[in-house]
């Protein structure tokens, strides 16, 4: 333990913003190109990609499943990306699979 043990409702309080915090740092807004949902993204490299679905985006959605997202958001991410409004928090390239290596 480092530092003093928090009382119930300072313990409470650090939980909450240490969730907001994983839940909502670093997102950026982007909107789907299909039903104009609007999701927080983050692109923690051009492999890994964090998507903060909302209530009213997944509403919308006619494409939207909680297994697999959306084809047509995903889409929208990587033409975010490709047009630099969208950052890769991860400037390494992706590694590249051989096939049979």
């Amino acid at each position: 333990m480092t530092g003093p043990a928090l009382g119930p409702d300072e313990l409470a309080a650090a939980t909450a913003a240490d969730r907001r915090a994983q839940l909502e740092g670093g997102l950026s807004d982007v909107d789907c190109r299909g039903c104009g949902g609007r999701v927080g993204v983050k692109k923690n490299s051009l492999a890994h990609t964090s998507i903060q679905w909302t209530a009213d985006a997944a509403r919308r959605c006619p494409l939207y499943t909680a297994r697999d997202g959306c084809p047509e958001l995903r889409r929208s991410i990587e033409l975010a990306v490709a047009e630099d409004r969208l950052a890769v928090a991860s400037a390494e390239p992706a590694p590249r699979l051989v096939p049979g290596g």
